[in-house]
């Protein structure tokens, strides 16, 4: 580590140093004078005083210092006693110097007391020449400057020199003028400004070594060339590691600012009067250049007010005048003012000056920038308002600010914010709501092609615009620029996982190489174990549970799934909520929806409100699916219509066909088929994978529910085709192999049946102990050749799991082969459980189909015994009432215990905690006035004939 002496740190001073040795060389000659150095915070004053000390003590000479503090303004005589008290052969003691503040405290014995100094100084200035040193001579006293006034002509003929340094803090006018004529009546002031750009880059190279011309521009470009703000920033790029040497070469490690920029600032902005930092502070909200005037309409002072101020801030080097406005001399003292104010400060400030960047009345870049920074909600309304009037008003708008929108919004964002990653997705979704997909594309491209990934800053931020632009479904885009970042051996290697993996997510999307997306994802998962970092291999790990689900390994997709559950942590932007949404999807399909549920509850928590809007489309899907796994069909619908709603106008194609498919696919259960034809009807492209093939499923679906079977299959040639190709589809739901083939059966394609047939056992044989797929497995092999008995092993089967549909679904066909085999009692009973199931699920359509074949079978229910008739009947208008009093959640509960589920198994199917459903089941029990689960079971029997109907539960 480079750690430059304080003469070497003197680059591009030879006229202050000349003027140094100067003075030294007249006072060894006997003769005094004052040199006074003269420049702002941070420009070097300090280190010329150190450096004088050190060459006076040299030559022999007696040297003593003292640094001023702002309260020594008060303290009369203090500063120059403790001056002339200090150093190894001190002009007073210690005992001296207190007797003499005693004089201090009383005019009239200061003549006295200046007498008695210039005594003391000629008699030791006779044994050696005296360098006295007064750092921060601007906070001095009116009488250690009036001293100073008197002696300094008194000893011009004798060897002491005095040295001082001072910048134009404002004072109070009395020591303002003293300090005036001292310097123009008695000084030779040698004034410092900040290094122009080859002695900065001189220094920096002195501080980091070996570097390059790019790193030392890195380093000078934001510290305006004042000396110690590049000292503190390499101090503090090498605390942050970003400072690496590689062959020999100093590297330093991305373009943006410390992780503090305060501290990295800290020493040219102590010190500062607060009415000075507070309009630095508002400045630095107006951006890099304001002026006075849009600092007094933020600040509601006027510019007479604020003129000290600015000139405390020109004077101290952290404004530059140039003519009509101030500039912030160094960035990176800019963004340090920006990020102390406090979030709702910043956040007021920002909507503030949106309204005063308005140009001619016409918003602009700077106006829709400071809105978006703004981030309320109605700020943000706004800037998409300002957005659309650019848009309807383009004719009026020049062609080349047109084009330019995009470039110039960015690079105000990134006034604000260097890395600007989520004013940046704020931005992209504005123009995506406002219909201009296109220049979303642009500044997402602009934002990535400049993007660096040499720190772990750098690469989050671009990874995360990959996400947007993969979200867009820009997948070919996003790996261009994936692949420019993976040629480039400078990224982070912990960070190169979370790369690595979102290279395969794209090469998945855009329907690349699947295998090499998988070795991909591998070596994501290998990557991140080693560098720990389970966000990644979260990514990684659910993207091969994708792949194994859609290679037809249903157990493998499980475990996997688990264990990507396991790494979390689910809130992660990484993947925009892509992760959890596949876990969830899986581990619902595989028939454990309550696990998916406790993902879903993780991510919504964990989820922030700015990266919600991103994720809300998948999140909502995979609850809608979910809750449809449980059997709750009016809440699933609500989710979807939420999913779809959070969509806005959000360029998601993706998203916006699949849930639009799920509420289909809802109304048709629910048995709303004119309601869901007209949804069928919305306008809207079908992407291909998934999200093509489940609106084709759902269409074949809702065509079938018509009444045409033979347009459903029609609907459906590629999945008859090759099915394999579909098997992340076919096994995502229980419920869809045995539609397919009862479909097929119906349009007398049994070739078609026999190929669903096929494929399902080669899906059981390879995924042994899935219990949802073995179920739909006995499902269509009893379905296709008509036997009872595979379909007796499908409930069976599907009575241990949590697919209540599924159930209901194998119960009816089940009652049919049954009723074929002459067991019509048998048969008319597992109806009437299917027809119980379907109502609780609010699955109107099969309910009604099932309530026609009840009504047409021979058989009959269990009968009651006539003292539960007559107890029954006695109860009849009480009864009435306390059913009516349960709560939908309560009827579901009521219902699948009735079923013969326990707690657990109830909680399981409702996706809620078995304590929950004790709690409801206690609540029922003291409304219906029951004790006993048999008495529930009597009192719901009794109240399932047409005369006690029992209403479905509704959502809550």
């Amino acid at each position: 580590m480079p750690t430059p002496g304080e003469d070497q740190r003197l680059v591009g001073r030879e006229r202050e140093r000349a003027a140094l040795r100067a003075a030294l060389d007249a006072a060894a000659a006997g003769r005094g004078s004052l040199l006074m150095f003269h420049g702002p915070s941070g420009s070097g004053k300090s280190l010329l005083l150190r450096t004088a000390g050190t060459q006076a003590a040299r030559r022999g000479m007696a040297v003593s210092t003292v640094r001023l503090a702002r309260l020594d303004q008060h303290s009369a005589m203090a500063p120059l006693l403790a001056a002339l008290s200090a150093g190894p052969q001190p002009v007073v003691s210690a005992v001296q110097a207190r007797s003499l503040a005693g004089f201090a405290d009383r005019p009239t014995h200061w003549s006295q007391l200046i007498k008695l100094l210039h005594r003391l100084i000629v008699r030791r200035a006779a044994q050696s020449p005296l360098v006295i040193i007064l750092d921060d001579l601007q906070w001095a006293d009116q009488l250690t400057l009036a001293t100073l006034e008197t002696l300094l002509p008194r000893l011009a003929d004798v060897p002491v020199l005095w040295l001082a340094a001072c910048t134009d803090f404002p004072v109070v006018r009395p020591t303002r003028d003293a300090l005036d004529r001292l310097l123009t009546d008695h000084a030779e002031v040698v004034a410092l400004s900040a290094l122009d750009e080859p002695a900065a880059a001189e220094l920096a190279a002195q501080f980091l070594g070996a570097a390059g011309p790019e790193d030392i521009r890195r380093v000078v470009t934001t510290t305006g060339g004042i000396p110690a703000l590049i000292e503190r920033l390499v101090q503090l790029l090498r605390e942050e590691g970003r400072i690496r040497t590689e062959d020999g070469t100093v590297r330093v490690l991305g373009g943006h600012p410390p992780a503090d920029p305060a501290r990295a600032a800290a020493p040219v902005l102590s010190g500062l009067a607060p009415q000075t930092r507070e309009l630095l502070q508002v400045g630095s909200v107006l951006g890099p250049r304001f002026s006075l005037r849009e600092a007094s309409a933020l600040t509601g002072r006027s510019t007479m007010e604020l003129a000290a101020a600015a000139q405390e801030a020109a004077a101290a080097g952290l404004l530059e005048d140039d003519g009509v406005a101030f500039r912030f001399r160094a960035p990176l003292v800019h963004q340090a003012l920006h990020d102390s104010l406090l979030g709702p400060v910043r956040r007021a400030l920002h909507a503030e000056a949106a309204r005063l960047s308005a140009v001619e009345g016409r918003p602009g870049p700077a106006t829709i920038g400071h809105l978006i920074l703004s981030g309320t909600q109605e700020d943000l309304e706004q800037a998409a308002a300002h957005l659309e009037w650019l848009k309807r008003n383009e004719d009026s708008v020049p062609s080349h600010e047109r084009e330019e929108l995009s470039g110039a919004l960015l690079a105000q964002l990134r006034r604000h914010h260097p890395l600007a990653v989520g004013p940046v997705r704020t931005a992209v979704r504005l123009f995506l709501a406002t219909g201009q997909p296109g220049a979303a594309h642009r500044l997402l491209d602009a934002d990535l092609a400049s993007a660096g990934w040499e720190t772990d800053a750098e690469v989050e931020a671009f990874a995360e615009l990959v996400e947007v632009l993969l979200r867009l479904g820009q997948a070919q885009e996003a790996l261009r620029h994936l692949r420019r970042a993976a040629e480039d051996t400078r990224a982070p290697a912990r960070r190169r996982a979370w790369l690595t993996a979102l290279e395969a997510r794209c090469l998945a999307a855009s329907g690349g190489d699947t295998a090499r997306a998988a070795r991909l994802a591998r070596s994501a998962v290998a990557l991140a174990r080693q560098t720990a970092d389970p966000t990644s291999a979260a990514l990684g790990t659910a993207l091969l549970a994708g792949f194994a689900q859609r290679a037809g390994d249903v157990g493998v997709a499980l475990r996997l799934a688990g264990e990507a559950v396991a790494d979390g942590p689910y809130g992660a932007e990484r993947g925009l909520g892509w992760d959890p949404a596949v876990s969830a999807l899986i581990l619902s399909s595989a028939g454990r929806p309550l696990d998916a549920g406790e993902v879903l509850k993780a991510w919504r928590d964990t989820t922030g409100e700015q990266m919600w809007g991103w994720a809300a489309p998948r999140w909502h899907f995979a609850r809608s699916v979910q809750l449809w796994h449980c059997g709750r069909l009016a809440d699933a619908e609500q989710e979807a219509q939420a999913g779809l709603d959070a969509c806005g106008r959000l360029d998601d194609l993706g998203s916006r066909t699949a849930l639009r498919a799920m509420l289909v696919l809802l109304a048709t259960v629910r048995g709303d088929l004119e309601r869901a034809g007209a949804s069928l009807a919305s306008p809207g492209g079908t992407p291909s994978g998934f999200t093509g093939a489940f609106p084709a499923l759902v269409t074949a679906f809702h065509l079938d529910a018509a009444g045409d079977p033979e347009a459903a299959v029609r609907q459906l040639t590629d999945l008859w085709t090759d099915p394999g190709q579909h098997v992340w589809l076919l096994a995502a739901d229980p419920l869809i192999m045995p539609h397919l083939v009862r479909i097929a059966l119906r349009a007398d394609a049994r070739e078609h049946a026999a190929g669903v047939v096929d494929l399902a056992r080669r899906l059981a044989r390879q995924s042994p102990g899935i219990n949802p797929l073995a179920g739909a497995t006995l499902h269509v092999q009893g379905l296709y050749r008509g036997l009872a008995a595979p379909l007796h092993r499908a409930v069976r089967a599907f009575r241990g799991g949590s697919h209540p549909l599924a159930l209901a679904s194998a119960l009816e066909d089940a009652a049919e082969a049954t009723r074929a085999r002459g067991e019509p009692l048998r048969a008319t009973e597992m109806l009437q459980e299917a027809q119980r199931i379907l109502v609780a699920a609010g699955a109107g359509l099969g309910a009604e189909r099932v309530r026609r074949r009840t009504r047409f079978s021979s058989g009959r229910i269990v009968q009651e015994t006539p003292t539960a008739t007559r107890a029954l009947a006695a109860r009849g208008p009480e009864t009435e009432a306390g059913w009516d009093s349960l709560t939908p959640s309560e009827v579901r509960v009521v219902r699948l215990v009735v079923e013969g589920l326990t707690n657990r198994e109830t909680a399981q199917r409702l996706a809620v905690s078995a304590h929950t459903v004790d709690s409801h089941l206690r609540r029922a029990f003291a409304k219906l006035g029951v004790s006993r689960r048999v008495e529930l079971a009597r009192y719901v029997l009794a109240h399932s004939s047409p005369a006690h109907q029992v209403p479905a539960p509704t959502s809550k």
